[in-house]
């Protein structure tokens, strides 16, 4: 019998000896008893997971910590776990984590907190960047409005330059996905377009995509994960989220082939090494990646790209857990030490940076989420400006290093390369002016006009003809003063819905919606595609709830809502859809207070469930058994029994697309 299953014969012993006294606790009706003994199986629970998941840092520590709650006594002078020996079990701990993919948490940098503005690192000389030919791209909008999500490179050209971020010269470049999968498991050939869909990002199972790209020679996509694994999360929580992390978006510079582990070497596997500065999350107050978590900047952590080393059962990858405690994973396994034992699509992925035969021996790593890409492919970023972050570069950058410096006033590079010392500024500068639920280290137009800039239009077309995706001088309209106008009443400005509200109101309603959005420093789309929702469509003041719950309007206001506010939903009714937009407001500013409402998700939020705006796309609203989950129940479409922020939000994106396209975008 091997160390691991002793270990599963200890906790399956450990859990068994619950059973008969939560039956008695049960039979008298000792409440608090039973609460105990559920936490006590909750906890057991975890540890198997991290067991079958091979996170055994502290694993010892913790079956004997059970055992004391269990027995309710100190060990015996034997030092004893049901017949196992502690001193035992340490010895064996190489050997259980032979069967582990991370770095072992006391190995090497990214356990304290660095120092966040020391040099960039230098990896030699830039590799050129890459002419894309605009004769090779495919993009066809009838693909991309058949409800499918087509990638193409059409879409990985515009994804890189709306964020400005070179094409790396050197040939395969891996990039990731945050929250989709593809549709093919199996991992593919490169082709000039793959389908993906959208999957929450549970922490729990493989529900992002890696991908690889071949510029002017089509893209690959693979199963994976770009989030490390819950249970490892949730045992570090208690420790300030030291020894795990989640990578934040953005472009890393270089990832060179090499030993997963520098202490193992040619006993170990293959994969794609961090080799530069990257940015981070780690949380210390939940099991949740937010805006609430600190963000660590540099050479740090060692967030390789490697193996999974889970499949599923029968390959039922989407289905299958994986092990990463920070790192960028790909479905498959590998056996340590073995030359060629990679199976599953890892086999396929790693294959071109092979020791031996690869045909690559480093390569850069660019992490978006995929919503990035749902609205790069249903919209083309329409009416969207171009962003900055890590790994941007060029003179925008180089404008915003500038005016950052002036607001700081401490001196910041001025090189044009969004790197540590521009990353950890920019954290700094939102921190000061948003708050601390406010600093994603990412420059869009809130940021931008804080600091007195304004970042142009975003133009699909543009970038994938060759341009840098915007024209000098052009930017997205922003509204000044408080009367509500914009640019000719709105009119400069096209929104989604806004054919359908100009009709109906004319263009005043529009101008007044992105006027508020601005104060709310919410995306004025966003708004309106939640008032599509609510209203159903209408965009009238006295649209009902048709199931009599009395909700009415813009946002369905509900009568004690409306009291609150210092009207009536009957008051609410009468108004004119302008007027009632004064309401609206009114109930976002004294529901969310001035935190932003970064993303769709977060304005719908809002109006459905407070709480869970600025939480990840992750957190659960309403949970099977409660009134609210019967309420919401078809929410739930994986049926888990679970309802979560982002399948509560996927019907008010689907108005969003729809506000979008001809007869309605305006």
């Amino acid at each position: 019998m091997t160390t691991k299953d002793r270990l599963r014969e200890r906790l399956h012993s450990l859990r068994k000896s619950l059973v008969r006294p939560y039956e008695k606790a049960k039979k008298k009706g000792d409440k608090v008893e039973m609460r105990r003994l559920e936490g006590l199986t909750a906890e057991l629970d975890g540890v198997w997971e991290r067991l079958e998941a091979s996170a055994f840092g502290q694993l010892v520590a913790d079956i004997t910590a059970l055992k004391l709650k269990i027995e309710g006594h100190a060990l015996s002078g034997t030092g004893m776990i049901s017949g196992i020996s502690l001193d035992d079990l340490k010895d064996k701990i190489k050997e259980i984590l032979s069967g582990s993919s991370e770095e072992d948490p006391t190995e090497g940098p990214g356990n304290e907190t660095p120092d966040p503005v020391f040099p960039e690192p230098t990896d030699g000389e830039a590799p050129p960047p890459v002419d894309i030919s605009p004769d090779v791209v495919i993009d066809d909008p009838g693909i991309a409005d058949s409800g499918a999500l087509i990638l193409t490179e059409a879409h990985l050209i515009g994804l890189w330059k709306r964020s400005q971020f070179p094409i790396d010269g050197r040939g395969i470049v891996i990039f990731g996905l945050r929250g989709c999968r593809p549709v093919d498991f199996a991992g593919t050939d490169f082709a000039q377009a793959h389908e993906i869909a959208l999957r929450e990002t549970n922490y729990k199972t493989m529900n992002c995509t890696m991908g690889q790209w071949r510029p002017n020679g089509g893209l690959a996509v693979f199963p994976g994960s770009t989030v490390p694994f819950h249970t490892i999360v949730a045992s570090k929580v208690g420790k300030r989220g030291v020894g795990v992390n989640q990578m934040g978006c953005g472009r890393y510079k270089n990832y060179a082939h090499g030993w997963h582990k520098r202490s193992e070497g040619p006993s170990g596997h293959w994969a794609l090494r961090q080799e530069c500065a990257i940015t981070i999350q780690r949380t210390g107050d939940d099991t949740d990646y937010d805006l609430d978590d600190r963000w660590e900047v540099g050479r740090i952590a060692g967030d390789n790209i490697h193996c999974a080393f889970h499949m599923g059962a029968d390959g039922a990858i989407p289905d299958s857990r994986f092990s990463s405690a920070g790192c960028q994973t790909i479905a498959g396994t590998v056996k340590k030490g073995v030359r060629a034992s990679e199976r599953g699509p890892w086999k396929k992925f790693i294959a071109p940076f092979q020791r031996d035969t690869g045909v690559q021996d480093s390569t850069e790593y660019v992490l978006f989420l995929a919503e990035e890409a749902q609205q790069m492919i249903r919209t083309r970023c329409a009416g969207k400006s171009v962003i900055l972050r890590m790994g941007s570069a060029g003179p925008l950058v180089r404008q915003l290093q500038e005016v950052l410096s002036a607001h700081l006033a401490r001196s910041i590079k001025v090189d044009g390369d969004f790197g540590v010392g521009t990353f950890q500024a920019v954290i700094d500068f939102q921190t000061d002016v948003f708050g601390n639920d406010a600093d994603d280290g990412i420059v869009g137009p809130d940021t931008a006009e804080e600091l007195g800039f304004t970042l142009p239009a975003f133009e699909f077309a543009d970038a994938i003809s060759g341009g840098p995706g915007f024209k000098p001088g052009t930017e997205v309209p922003v509204v000044t003063g408080e009367t509500g106008s914009a640019d000719s009443d709105g009119e400069g400005c096209m929104l989604a819905w806004g054919a359908v509200t100009n009709k109906k109101h004319g263009p005043a309603f529009k101008a007044k919606v992105i006027a508020i959005a601005k104060r709310l420093r919410a995306d004025p789309d966003h708004l309106m595609a939640v008032m599509a929702f609510e209203s159903g469509g209408k965009f009238t003041p006295d649209v009902k709830n048709a199931a009599g719950s009395g909700a009415t309007g813009l946002i369905q206001f509900m009568p004690k809502t409306a009291t609150s506010l210092g009207t009536s939903t009957k008051k609410l009714a009468k108004m004119t859809a302008i007027e009632q937009l004064d309401f609206v407001e009114l109930y976002f500013k004294k529901t969310v207070g001035n935190r932003a409402m970064h993303s769709l998700s977060d304005v719908y939020m809002a109006v459905l469930w407070p709480k869970a705006v600025g939480k990840s796309e992750n957190f659960i609203l309403f949970e099977k058994g409660t009134t609210a989950y019967r309420q919401n129940a078809g929410l739930d479409k994986n049926r888990d029994g679970f309802i979560r922020k982002a399948e509560a939000a996927a019907k008010v994106f689907d108005k969003l697309v729809l506000g979008q396209k001809e007869g309605r975008l305006g």
